[in-house]
Formats: C-alpha cells, sequence, structure tokens
C-alpha cells in the first residue's frame, strides 16, 4: 500500500514539474518574450540605432520602449529618448558649470553662478522639448501574458537630433540680460570657445 502510495505522490510530483516547466515565466511588469528571443531583439535592431550617426552641431539621443499596443511602444520609447538627451546634455552644462566657476575664481557672489546654472538648465530643456525625429522603426515580437497565453508586443526604436547652435545661441542671449553674469562670461575662456563653435556651426549649417 505504501509503495502504491509512493508511486502516485511520485507520478503527480513529475506532472507537476513538467507543467511548471512548460508554462513561460511571466514579469512584474506584464509580457514576457518567448525564451531565446533577447538575441533575435538583437538582431532586429536597426543598423541606423546601433550605430547612430555622429553629427557636429547636434546631440543624438536614442529611444526604445515596448508596449502591447504600437501607440503605447512610440509614447515609451520617446520618454527614454528624452531622458537619454537630458543625460547628454547635463555632461555638457555641469562640464561649463565647473568651468565658469574655476575661471572666475569665486570672485563673484554666488547668485551670479545660480543664475548661470539656471538659464542652462532652462535652454537645455527648451531645447530638448523641440527635439526632431530622425528615424523610427516599429517590430512585432512574440511574448506572453500573465497567464501564459501567447500574445504579441510592439517594440519601437527611436532617433531624435537638438541642435546644439540654437542651445548656445539662446544662451548668450539670455545671458546678456544679466549684466554682471554676462561680464563674469565674457572674462572665461569658456566664453571664447562658445564663440568659436557659434561661428563654426553658422558656416557649417548656415545660419
Amino acid at each position: 500500500m505504501k509503495k502504491i502510495k509512493s508511486i502516485i505522490i511520485f507520478s503527480l510530483t513529475t506532472l507537476i514539474l513538467f507543467s511548471c516547466a512548460d508554462k513561460p515565466r511571466t514579469g512584474p511588469g506584464g509580457p514576457t518574450l518567448v525564451p531565446g528571443a533577447s538575441k533575435e531583439v538583437l538582431a532586429q535592431e536597426p543598423d541606423w540605432y546601433t550605430n547612430p550617426p555622429k553629427e557636429e552641431g547636434f546631440i543624438i539621443g536614442k529611444g526604445e520602449g515596448t508596449s502591447a499596443s504600437k501607440r503605447g511602444s512610440r509614447a515609451k520609447a520617446k520618454n527614454d529618448l528624452i531622458n537619454d538627451l537630458q543625460q547628454k546634455s547635463k555632461v555638457i552644462s555641469e562640464g561649463r558649470n565647473e568651468d565658469f566657476f574655476k575661471e572666475t575664481g569665486g570672485d563673484y557672489d554666488s547668485e551670479v553662478y545660480q543664475q548661470f546654472e539656471q538659464i542652462q538648465t532652462t535652454v537645455w530643456n527648451g531645447v530638448i522639448e523641440n527635439w526632431t525625429e530622425k528615424n523610427s522603426e516599429t517590430v512585432v515580437e512574440a511574448s506572453f501574458d500573465a497567464q501564459g497565453n501567447k500574445k504579441n508586443i510592439y517594440r519601437c526604436y527611436l532617433l531624435g537630433e537638438i541642435n546644439v547652435f540654437l542651445a548656445d545661441q539662446r544662451l548668450l542671449e539670455k545671458m546678456k540680460k544679466e549684466k554682471e553674469l554676462m561680464t563674469a562670461f565674457q572674462a572665461t575662456q569658456a566664453y571664447d570657445k562658445l564663440q568659436d563653435d557659434l561661428e563654426r556651426y553658422k558656416d557649417k549649417l548656415g545660419m
């Protein structure tokens, strides 16, 4: 009798294990790609997304998003792209803030430095808000829902850019309205470099 019970328990355990193994895992956020799909995802990335072009005078941003709807995947890709542009522009603004403080040697009131930081933040936020799309593509991938049923999800790849020339131009325009700030900035190498960049961008972009 005990032997029969042991066989039954063993059979049920084996059945449960096989059942769990066959059922696809789902993530806490919803659909999960089928096993091995990660390689397929990388393989289907557009070349312009994997190797985005480099253009002088522009910052290129990338964004990727997945969703059960095509519109949803694009919305997530846009958020991802904007975040990428923010991070890249932040590197430029923080570098200028640091150079500005070092070159002026703390000769000015702290409000001047705060003004410089605030103006840069305002300018870059405005430029990023008006980013320009360069390329986009949406693909369909196999996945599973929370119940393990097969379904499709959309993956959107998005490439966008912002114009550094416009950002630098607006930065100077805003600083000219702040006399003390402009005087301090004109005494730095950052000002000379900014003027050189503006001239170069103007010739290159025909502005």
